[in-house]
């Protein structure tokens, strides 16, 4: 998409099929079509709901930043997994709540990090901090209210407004919500997971990518269009369509820059997470994400689980280019396709690299051939 119009460049969603099957009506091709456990007629592009993962914390980070509950030089310090307390056993750490980032399984801290750095390195620990806050030190937080006020502003929920059929939104959760829905009150940790783009929210990538292009162009949130012009037979102009700007997020210059910085840090700082998604000659800015869901598996009455027993992964990555100006912004979504930084850099940074160098890579059966 280009981020600063809303003007949609392109849109994949896979499996695709032949529309042309359709030509002389509804056959057996459409009824295989239909059969298939993938939904290949389904645009997963606008009609699918995933956990956004880490590209949900441009939100966060934001929305910490303006309400002020972090500033710029404000720190929150990573010396390893946050222990919640349980409420009914406060002084019982074998009752808390473990709470962790994913650098932690790697035997690394981060240490003390401010909001930059917290988006270059994806540091979960500071986004539970600055989302939740801490009872115990009775450190504030946004809490569940400012979360989803925030979460609906960046164009969360309802949907986009595309100019497409099959688009579909969903509620942004809150304590109200949870209460009617599960009967449950809202916790620290439902915030905590929030914060990260885990726990109850939920998006298409479309919305994601209409997110993190509010990021890109400064603070407006575009209504994605697919038609932008209407021509006749000659030609001749018949309507232009304009750019539509749904609403512009209340984020003052400062900190909007700093959410951008750190978008920056994660493709160009050398510990950034996203450093292989770097085009020769522009400038990317971008953002990672990971994002654990549960495959329900009946006969085990447990989500799905690998030998160590971590859920699987959605892959994601959103990144946006030139930084100076910006130009384009490119999501790739991999449904259960592991590491972000892995499965969904390589395939947004063969997007950018051709559209800025005109570097067109090789069709995927040639790549899988000349594998060994």
């Amino acid at each position: 998409m280009n981020p600063m119009t809303g003007l949609i460049l392109g849109m994949v969603s896979l499996p695709s099929f032949d529309n042309n099957i359709f030509a002389e009506g509804i056959n057996e091709d459409y009824l295989a079509l239909e059969r298939d456990d993938r939904r290949p007629l389904i645009n997963y592009a606008i009609g699918g709901l995933y956990p956004p993962g880490s590209t949900f914390k441009m939100t966060t980070a934001s929305a910490a930043l303006q309400e002020g509950i972090i500033d710029a030089d404000g720190t929150v310090v990573d010396n390893g997994p946050m222990f919640l307390p349980n409420r009914f056993f406060p002084d019982d750490l074998s009752q808390a709540q473990k709470f962790v980032s994913w650098n932690h399984k790697l035997g690394i801290n981060h240490g003390p990090v401010n909001v930059v750095q917290a988006l270059a390195l994806s540091n979960d620990i500071f986004f539970y901090w600055v989302a939740g806050g801490y009872p115990p030190t009775q450190t504030p937080g946004l809490g569940p209210k400012k979360l989803s006020e925030w979460t609906a502003a960046f164009g969360y929920g309802d949907p986009t407004g595309v100019d497409l059929p099959g688009e579909v939104g969903v509620t942004v959760p809150n304590d109200q919500w949870k209460r009617q829905l599960y009967a449950e009150s809202w916790t620290t940790g439902d915030s905590y997971n929030m914060g990260i783009g885990q726990g109850y929210v939920l998006a298409t990538p479309l919305q994601v990518l209409v997110a993190s292009s509010a990021i890109a162009n400064g603070g407006k949130v575009m209504i994605p269009q697919v038609v932008y012009q209407i021509t006749d037979a000659n030609g001749g102009l018949q309507k232009d369509f304009k750019p539509k700007v749904a609403r512009v997020l209340p984020i003052s210059p400062d900190n909007m820059q700093l959410v951008q910085q750190g978008m920056w840090s994660v493709v160009n700082a050398d510990n950034g997470t996203g450093i292989t998604s770097r085009v020769e000659g522009v400038t990317i800015a971008g953002k990672t994400g990971t994002a654990e869901f549960c495959e329900y598996i009946p006969e085990e009455e447990d989500c799905r689980r690998d030998d160590n027993d971590n859920l699987p992964t959605h892959a994601w990555y959103v990144g946006y280019g030139p930084f100076e100006a910006p130009e384009i912004a490119v999501l790739a979504f991999v449904y259960d396709g592991g590491e972000g930084s892995a499965t969904a850099i390589p395939i947004a940074q063969k997007v950018l690299s051709y559209y800025f160098n005109g570097e067109s890579p090789q069709p995927q059966e040639q790549e899988q051939t000349a594998q060994p």
